[in-house]
């Protein structure tokens, strides 16, 4: 009974993986939505972040239990809340950039060239999250750490940027809202996946 219980936490885990390893594929699209102004690679995203939303709300149960009984389970507990928060964001970002597209809203080259990096970053930092659900690792969670705080660093500095452009005429105000909408979502996502690198890093 022991032996197949800990097949189905491993399972578990593995789903947990899969969820985070999923948001890189899910980011991609939104940016090439994004950078092409298509809304092509939207097809059928939104649905992934309501089914992510169950899947997360089921695995949450099932580690907690485990958790109960196993020491080793107690830093996933708070993993697939935080997953079900970064999918959240990834819904508001897929929002605002349906948005753009939909109402043909233009950017100007400074505001896309700032949310393609940080996009990009976010990426770079949910992949080796997505790792360390299998494998906790105290460098990648400094690595993942440290990298949260340069995002959130840079999107203040690029809102305190984008003002200037606003006030400048350069933006327009349904462009600025978008912006500033995706820019909170971003550092949302970041935050979060911060928690669960922190978490698993002890």
């Amino acid at each position: 009974m022991k032996s197949a219980t800990r097949m189905d936490i491993k399972s578990r885990l593995t789903g947990l993986y899969e969820i985070t390893h999923d948001t890189g594929e899910f980011i991609a699209a939104l940016q090439t939505a994004f950078i092409y102004n298509t809304p092509k690679p939207l097809q059928d995203l939104r649905s992934k972040v309501e089914t992510v939303e169950k899947e997360t709300g089921f695995l949450s149960a099932i580690i907690e239990e485990a958790a109960s009984h196993e020491e080793g389970m107690k830093p996933y507990v708070e993993v697939p809340g935080h997953l079900a928060k970064v999918w959240k964001n990834l819904g508001i970002l897929y929002d605002q950039i349906d948005k753009k597209i939909s109402e043909k809203v233009l950017f100007s080259d400074k505001a896309v060239n700032e949310t393609i990096y940080l996009l990009q970053r976010l990426v770079e930092i949910l992949r080796p999250t997505a790792d360390m659900i299998l494998a906790r690792n105290t460098f990648l969670s400094k690595y993942i750490k440290e990298s949260q705080k340069d995002i959130e660093n840079m999107a203040d500095e690029y809102a305190s940027l984008h003002e200037n452009r606003l006030i400048t005429g350069e933006c327009l105000p349904v462009a600025s809202s978008i912006y500033i909408g995706m820019l909170g979502a971003i550092k949302s996502i970041a935050w979060h996946t911060k928690e669960i690198a922190a978490g698993l890093g002890k």
